[in-house]
């Protein structure tokens, strides 16, 4: 393969990828936004995944899978039990155990 058609296929594959790539960088940054609301509203105290979901405007589904992956990581834990669900609370990093 010559330099002139490996610049040419690399173009083309660019071209081609470029609407994933740019998908997937607004997920992100969407992500990201999530996730500070969620935080914002477990910094004023804990809430159930429906209670979290009604006041952020998110579906159930969606703050459930936010709050699992969270918890996954140690971001958030679940605290008392509020009827049928748990509630979850924000986890302050013990910087003794960094």
């Amino acid at each position: 393969m010559q330099d002139n058609e490996r610049k040419q296929a690399l173009k083309h594959i660019k071209e081609k990828r470029a609407p994933y790539i740019k998908a997937a960088a607004a997920r992100s940054i969407q992500q990201k936004k999530d996730l500070k609301l969620i935080k914002e509203r477990l910094a004023q105290g804990p809430a159930t995944p429906l209670e979290l979901a009604q006041d952020i405007g998110m579906p159930p589904k969606q703050a459930m899978w936010y709050l699992a992956a969270m918890r996954k990581y140690g971001m958030v834990g679940e605290a008392a039990k509020s009827g049928d669900y748990f509630t979850y609370e924000l986890i302050t990093p013990d910087p003794a155990a960094c």
